[in-house]
């Protein structure tokens, strides 16, 4: 055993309290070591010691003594509790937590509503930078002849306000396409009005192809070229014939790139010239070699170049529109009732009955935080009127 367990054991050494074990391991320690027998020794000396005095007289009203004593101190640690648990106390504390409850909160909302009307006057200035291009897909998906001038005006506005750095007087280069899926009845039908559509506007039709599915459906795909200020009525004009499955248009600005290009002809043009008139100056046959190389890299650049222009030119005066004309299949009576949209609508129920659900818990906890407040005060005050009634 160590010194420091022994030294706390000796007084239950002494008085023979331990078992037997814990006896004989003291011992064989206190035989091994000087320090704790000298300890031992002092407290068996100690103990005799006391063992023999007399046995000391209290007072003969040592008992009343005490027992005064006692009450008194019990009076005074009474007095220091109810001190401690006094109600002044408590409402004081309770009164600071709820304004502390309140400062916070008020502080939270304000300093919400300020990031907030920060977030708003940020999205205010992208929403009016994208304006136009919202109202021209916006018209685009709902249609209407009456919407097509306004349709071309907003594309045109929009684009106005993009590439700033070329000069007023150039004219914009804007490439247009669209995707169109009508279902109709007749698909034999709505192809001879898509060629009389055509025609009205001086388009053509590039490619068509026809396919029937083993459900009978019929589709017809047809892609359509029309002049790119007639992009907008005519889409109007097709949007009418028949039920719209999807539609998606597409405007691109290239006036940037096309003006680039055309500057990179010049110049490599310019560059054509100057090597065809030292072609003219050279004198032997190796310089001769070197600039027919370099005047052969300088057109192969000028025709390529040349053939991007032609591409983009034809497709800014020429617009695309990929038309797909889908038969309606017939369905029986419960073929109708139970489509792909009952199917839809019984989602579409479902998710709106849950999003209403979780509406109303999270209200319900909103409102419950608010009055929290009020409730704790209330209560407080009740707790007040049953201590001052006692």
């Amino acid at each position: 055993m160590q010194c420091y367990t022994v030294k706390k054991l000796l007084n239950l050494y002494i008085d023979e309290e331990l078992k037997e074990k814990s006896m004989n391991s003291i011992q064989v320690h206190l035989d091994s070591c000087e320090k704790c027998r000298l300890e031992y020794n002092e407290l068996l000396y100690t103990k005799r010691l006391l063992e023999n005095m007399p046995p000391l007289e209290l007072p003969d009203n040592f008992g009343e003594t005490l027992h005064s004593k006692l009450v008194e101190e019990k009076k005074k640690l009474d007095i220091m509790h109810n001190r401690r648990r006094s109600p002044k106390g408590i409402f004081a504390i309770a009164a600071a937590v709820i304004t502390s409850i309140f400062v916070l909160s008020f502080g939270f909302n304000f300093l919400m509503n300020n990031i907030n009307d920060r977030a708003f006057k940020g999205s205010s200035e992208t929403s009016l930078n994208t304006k136009s291009a919202a109202n021209y897909s916006t018209e685009a998906s709902t249609g209407g002849k009456e919407a097509a001038p306004n349709l071309k005006n907003d594309v045109y506005n929009g684009l106005n306000q993009i590439n700033r750095g070329l000069d007023s007087g150039y004219e914009r280069k804007i490439t247009k396409d669209a995707v169109i899926s009508i279902e109709t009845n007749s698909v034999d039908e709505g192809y001879d009005k898509i060629l009389n559509i055509s025609k009205q506007y001086n388009g053509y039709i590039e490619s068509t192809s026809e396919n029937t599915s083993e459900n009978g459906q019929k589709t017809v795909n047809i892609v359509l070229k029309i002049p790119a200020d007639d992009f907008e009525y005519a889409i109007s004009n097709i949007k009418s014939l028949g039920h719209v499955k999807t539609i998606r248009i597409n405007s691109s600005d290239i006036t940037e790139q096309y003006y680039d290009v055309q500057a990179r002809i010049k110049n490599l043009e310019i560059q054509e010239e100057s090597l065809q008139s030292l072609m003219k100056k050279a004198s032997n046959i190796s310089d001769i070699l070197q600039i027919e190389d370099k005047l052969n890299d300088v057109q192969t650049q000028i025709d390529s170049y040349k053939s991007q222009i032609k591409l983009w030119d034809s497709m800014t005066n020429m617009s695309t529109i990929n038309l797909t004309f889908l038969s309606v299949v017939p369905q029986s009576a419960i073929g109708k009732i139970f489509d792909e949209s009952f199917f839809k609508d019984v989602l579409n129920a479902g998710a709106k009955s849950l999003n209403v659900f979780f509406e109303f818990i999270k209200y319900v906890i909103v409102i419950i935080i608010y009055l929290l407040p009020f409730a704790i005060l209330i209560y407080l005050a009740y707790k007040g009127y049953r201590l001052f009634k006692k």
